[in-house]
Formats: C-alpha cells, sequence, structure tokens
C-alpha cells in the first residue's frame, strides 16, 4: 500500500507541476502590458492550495513509511522473543526475555496512545 500510495504521490506531483507550467506559459503570453498587477498575485495564490495539499500528502505517506518499519520492528523483536524462549533453561533467562518483551510492547501501546490522543485533539 505504501509503495502504491507513493507512486501515485509522485506521480501527480509531476502532472500538476507539468499542468501548472503549461498554465502558465500559455497565460503569459496572452497578457497586454496594461494588465493589472492584481492578476499575476493571484495565479501563485491560487495554487497555494494545492500545494499544500501535496504537502500533507507527503506528511501522511512519510508517516505511514514510519509505521510500516515500526511494525517490521516489533514483528522482529516478537520473533526474537519467541526463539528465545524456546530455548530458556532457567526461570530468571525467561523473566528477562518476558520484561524485554513487555517493555517493546508497552512502548508500542505508548506511542498507538499518543496518537489517538493527538488525532482526537484536532
Amino acid at each position: 500500500m505504501f509503495s502504491r500510495l507513493k507512486l501515485g504521490f509522485w506521480i501527480a506531483t509531476i502532472l500538476a507541476l507539468a499542468c501548472t507550467l503549461a498554465y502558465a506559459v500559455c497565460h503569459t503570453r496572452t497578457w497586454s502590458a496594461r494588465l493589472d498587477q492584481d492578476r499575476r498575485v493571484l495565479f501563485p495564490a491560487d495554487l497555494a492550495p494545492d500545494h499544500r495539499g501535496g504537502a500533507d500528502l507527503a506528511d501522511l505517506i512519510n508517516d505511514l513509511q514510519r509505521r510500516v518499519a515500526r511494525y517490521r520492528e516489533m514483528q522482529i523483536v516478537l520473533e526474537e522473543s519467541r526463539k528465545r524462549v524456546a530455548f530458556c533453561q532457567t526461570w530468571n533467562s525467561l523473566e528477562r526475555i518476558v520484561l524485554k518483551t513487555e517493555r517493546a510492547l508497552l512502548q508500542e501501546v505508548i506511542e498507538w496512545h499518543s496518537l489517538t490522543s493527538f488525532a482526537e485533539s484536532h
């Protein structure tokens, strides 16, 4: 999903820039010398919301990439813990593995809570 979103973002961004450039080139040729300044300022002002939307989408894609990396890291931690538990021979070593796994899972819960709390405040 991340790679499709990233590809779609870059295709849309390049297409938007190409359309903007074509629009600018076509309309600046037809401007007369007596054209008032308001129209020249209007063109960049019209594009500002489009660029802001693109920046928001880039932030979402980067957040998705961070979450995917975090989930892969958590998967590795849990798999390593499972392997270590299978080879444990004492209660002390088992306790260390369980505590390490609990800390990793607790960090994940804290991150989830902070993300959901932050999302509700906006």
